[in-house]
């Protein structure tokens, strides 16, 4: 039995891995007659440690998100996928990516770029990917940039 995806989400950040993920996310889309979800979280934890709270720290992040996004649910589009919502949020990217977006919008499918993150990184910080692999509750691709790897 084929399994057929309904709503796909690609979770992006700007970087070369995500939009690979994304190119790759339309075509699955394309492939499955597929709902799309752009998803991009503002991580909050690194402006904690600012002692001041700056509105328009989080303003101007948005703005840039917003530029990413659209740019990218445009390319979706032309592409030709019928359906592309994004969506932005400002948080913990890990727990948001693994179940709170994919739970409201009812996805069965994430897609994430693989991250450049070395052993000593993701000791330190943790890797997002391996986060949602270990809690999401559907499926996901994490797709590798092969001529990195090389």
């Amino acid at each position: 039995m084929a399994q057929k995806y309904e709503n796909i989400m690609v979770a992006v950040d700007g970087s070369s891995e995500s939009e690979l993920a994304l190119k790759k996310g339309i075509n699955v889309a394309l492939r499955n007659k597929s709902n799309l979800l752009i998803a991009h979280v503002i991580d909050t934890r690194a402006l904690q440690s600012v002692s001041t709270f700056d509105a328009e720290v989080y303003k101007e992040l948005e703005e840039e998100a917003q530029k990413l996004t659209s740019s990218y649910q445009e390319m979706a589009k032309e592409a030709g996928v019928e359906q592309v919502e994004v969506v932005i949020e400002f948080g913990n990217p890990k727990t948001l990516l693994a179940t709170t977006i994919p739970d409201e919008h009812k996805v069965d499918l994430i897609m994430v770029g693989a991250t450049g993150l070395n052993a000593f990184e993701r000791l330190l910080i943790g890797s997002s990917s391996e986060y949602i692999l270990r809690h999401a509750k559907v499926d996901m691709l994490i797709v590798r940039d092969t001529e990195k790897l090389l």
